[in-house]
């Protein structure tokens, strides 16, 4: 259960060279690109889904702000980019539509890996992983290249970093906090579930702490249906319903972090 689960870790393996992403605006598409996806999944919600859907959530994104942040003064929490969701036992177990239901999660996942192959080794990064099989189990394609083998990780069965309680989270936090890492900068999938109750559990258990957590919005992902407006979440998306509760929570959602 604890496999690579650190208490206190070393800093993440040294960098590596440049990764190519795939491009999930390509139907089936094998192919990559390394070029500026901020429109990505605007473009992915105008060509699969309604056009007020893909408006609707440009007009989330313009009303927050881009999040810039040293460094040195902060640490990321990517949440189980593994390739169960875009290809696996989690994708398959959608069923029809499937392939179209989990392009947003790709797109997180690319941009993710634009972050990454860019800062990795340079600031504290690390990772949680579900337990599911072997086969789906590994990172996402798009980080497979870039993610050092010894790279330790966090085991996260449910919606909650903080669950299983001696997973080493909370050792981690504290030790980056006593460090001087004093913001914790989350994404990851999906924005609706894990990345919003992750949040807010982490927000409540270091709240005498000073710790400010931000998600960063371009490297979340969610399932493409999760887009669309429902009676379950009063005509709103589970997508904007996850900001809402994020940002009344106390959390500071970004359309974007930028590390300088």
């Amino acid at each position: 259960m604890l496999l690579k689960s650190p208490h206190f870790s070393a800093k993440s393996p040294p960098e590596t060279e440049p990764l190519l992403s795939r491009d999930p605006l390509e139907d089936g598409a094998s192919r990559f690109s390394n070029g500026d996806r901020d429109n990505d999944l605007i473009a992915v919600l105008e060509k699969t889904a309604e056009k007020d859907i893909a408006t609707g959530y440009q007009s989330l994104v313009n009303d927050l702000d881009t999040y810039r942040i040293s460094i040195d003064d902060g640490a990321m929490l990517i949440i189980d980019p593994q390739r169960a969701f875009t290809e696996g036992v989690w994708m398959q177990s959608i069923g029809d539509g499937a392939a179209i239901d989990v392009k947003p999660l790709i797109i997180a996942f690319n941009n993710c890996a634009d972050i990454i192959n860019k800062l990795y080794g340079r600031m504290e990064i690390m990772f949680t992983r579900c337990p599911f099989p072997p086969d789906s189990y590994g990172w996402d394609d798009s980080l497979g290249d870039i993610i050092d083998n010894r790279q330790h990780y966090f085991i996260k069965p449910g919606n909650s970093v903080l669950f299983p309680p001696l997973n080493g989270f909370t050792e981690w936090v504290k030790r980056c906090i006593e460090n001087g890492k004093n913001t914790l900068v989350l994404g990851g999938c999906t924005l609706n579930s894990c990345v919003r109750v992750s949040s807010i559990d982490t927000l409540t258990f270091f709240k005498d702490m000073d710790l400010e957590v931000v998600v960063d919005l371009r490297i979340c992902g969610a399932r493409l249906q999760n887009f669309s407006p429902s009676a379950m979440y009063e005509d709103i998306s589970a997508v904007a319903s996850a900001v809402h509760q994020m940002t009344a929570a106390g959390i500071r959602v970004a359309k974007r972090v930028e590390w300088i």
